[in-house]
């Protein structure tokens, strides 16, 4: 049983993969990472005392692709020792607002931009710095910080957590108000556009939004159900995928509508392949998906470890990647390949 298990990925060529890496069973928020690449056959690694949210595949303005890790507090950090770090929230934001986790981190164009819970949605300046794009989106009335401050004090398992709070049931009651109050702020998971001034974001309870470079607006969809991530391949074909097994496909512009599912996968990423659209789902079942243009049927890869622990499917112009907890495969469009997990 490996030692470390892999929480996010984001694949930047055919041979190269990076992941951030847990102890198991350590809590998701722990301020650790091990950055792990693999590139050509062979893995290296480091470890950094930040927690990892969200890696995104970033173009550099003066040419070079890397990877850029997200901390759920905002910091950015790369393995690549040429680049600067730095943090998305400034300070007179954070000290004015109720601000939780930021959630995803995607390069538009050539900027970034982020979202995140209570309504947060960021851009990335000329100079390198961040401003809000959208404050009449933010939703700032519960601060995530705040809503789990309660833990269970020097427990390793859920399992002792459980203990714990049976024991001490005042401050689970606590717990349990201030993560009501929390659920009800608006939550975005995902941001994605064709350039900042064309920007979706979508979150929970069916939430969709669409950033036309002066103000967002609310997008009517068929679903109520929590949406996790955006596909854009032009401005008439937007994907946005989610739990109980949506699919939803449109625009903006002429609405969108849902792909029947059979079934209620929990799909948690979205990507393109040679002309297919996959997806993981972490749930009912656990696993990878593809939607050809006539249905959505869950990917058999014929190898010993078959595509039952995925979490992240991600494509580039040569390999379709799936990554799951404990396991790795990687396609060329005819043969699954396993690929060895870091030490």
């Amino acid at each position: 049983m490996p030692k470390f298990e892999l929480t996010r990925a984001r694949a930047i060529t055919a041979d190269v993969l990076y992941v951030a890496a847990l102890p198991r069973k350590a809590d998701a928020n722990v301020p650790f990472t091990r950055v792990c690449q693999f590139y050509q056959g062979k893995w290296d690694r480091a470890d950094v005392d930040v927690a990892t949210q969200r890696i995104c595949l970033y173009h550099r303005p003066e040419g070079g692709r890397i990877a850029v890790y997200m901390s759920p507090e905002g910091q950015l950090f790369s393995p690549e020792p040429s680049f600067r770090g730095s943090r998305i929230v400034n300070s007179a934001l954070a000290t004015s607002k109720k601000l939780g986790r930021l959630a995803d981190l995607r390069q538009v164009g050539k900027y970034l931009v982020a979202c995140g819970d209570g309504g947060q949605t960021y851009r990335q300046r000329d100079d390198g710095g961040w401003v809000p794009l959208d404050l009449g989106v933010f939703d700032d009335r519960v601060d995530s910080t705040w809503a789990f401050a309660i833990r269970a004090p020097n427990v390793k398992t859920f399992a002792e957590e459980e203990v714990y709070f049976d024991n001490h049931p005042t401050e689970k009651a606590e717990l349990d108000r201030r993560v009501k109050s929390y659920m009800a702020n608006l939550m975005l998971h995902a941001i994605h556009g064709l350039s900042v001034d064309e920007l979706y974001f979508c979150g929970k309870d069916g939430a969709v939004y669409f950033w036309n470079g002066h103000s967002s607006g609310k997008i009517t969809v068929p679903t109520s159900s929590f949406l996790g991530d955006i596909l854009v391949e032009d401005a008439e074909t937007v994907w946005i995928c989610g739990r109980d097994g949506t699919l939803l496909r449109g625009s903006a512009k002429r609405g969108f509508t849902a792909i029947p599912c059979d079934g209620s996968p929990q799909f948690s990423t979205i990507t393109s392949f040679k002309g297919a659209i996959f997806l993981s789902s972490y749930a009912q079942p656990r696993g990878a998906f593809v939607y050809d243009g006539q249905r959505i049927r869950q990917v058999s890869s014929g190898l010993r470890q078959e595509l039952d622990d995925v979490h992240t499917v991600d494509g580039v112009t040569d390999a379709l990647w799936a990554v799951g907890s404990n396991a790795i495969a990687r396609f060329d469009g005819a043969t699954w390949e396993q690929i060895p997990l870091p030490k």
